[in-house]
């Protein structure tokens, strides 16, 4: 893992990594567009498969400041007026990662649907374009989407029945999904949310990515 941030660091960031999925999703559903910057950003850490770092996964974890102030705002129980729905959408995502966790045979066809994509992402000009949202909302359909537990999006009708709005929605979920599995495997548990809040505050506070 890579030394710009320690283990307990890494950890906190792939956690707001999932919730800045989930507000950017939430974006998207409510005004219909979300930061490309960002969107792109969780997509390059869904398509870098065998990452030897945490850097190779979020090489700009400046992209992720909406997430962390999410997850801060979680973690501190106050919800200061905001919508409930982006906190929502975060903590569905930790329960669908964990669900995806036990089933061996979704998550190996979902890594060789992400390996045959990668290896034509030549084709594409940008990984936020609406054709290659597309193409991964399509793995998350024909793979998270089998399951029993899905999760209730609200939004805008008008958003909702785009189908490149529920593409990028879907896309999102997606690399929400990747970052609670590299939570997980930095040791992370769903737990942890209510019974080490303080730890995980304080290490919050100390992340720079100025």
């Amino acid at each position: 893992m890579s030394e710009r941030f320690t283990h307990e660091q890494q950890q906190v960031l792939a956690l707001a990594a999932v919730f800045q999925a989930a507000q950017l999703g939430d974006d998207i559903a409510v005004r219909g567009d979300c930061d490309p910057r960002a969107l792109r950003a969780l997509i390059e850490g869904v398509m870098a498969l065998d990452a030897d770092s945490f850097d190779s996964i979020y090489p700009q974890p400046e992209q992720l400041r909406e997430g962390l102030a999410l997850l801060e705002l979680s973690l501190n129980r106050k919800s200061g007026g905001a919508s409930l729905r982006p906190l929502n959408y975060g903590l569905a995502l930790l329960h669908l990662a964990a669900k995806l966790a036990k089933n061996a045979d979704t998550t190996n066809i979902l890594r060789h649907r992400l390996m045959a994509l990668n290896g034509q992402l030549a084709h594409f000009n940008d990984l936020a374009e609406e054709a290659f949202c597309h193409r991964l909302a399509s793995i998350y359909v024909d793979t998270l989407g089998t399951f029993r537990f899905r999760i209730q999006v609200k939004g805008d009708p008008s958003h909702l029945q785009d189908e490149d709005k529920a593409a990028k929605i879907r896309t999102l979920f997606l690399t929400g999904v990747r970052a609670a599995f590299l939570w997980q495997q930095l040791g992370g548990k769903r737990w942890h949310l209510l019974f080490k809040r303080k730890q995980i505050l304080a290490t919050l506070e100390s992340i720079n990515i100025n």
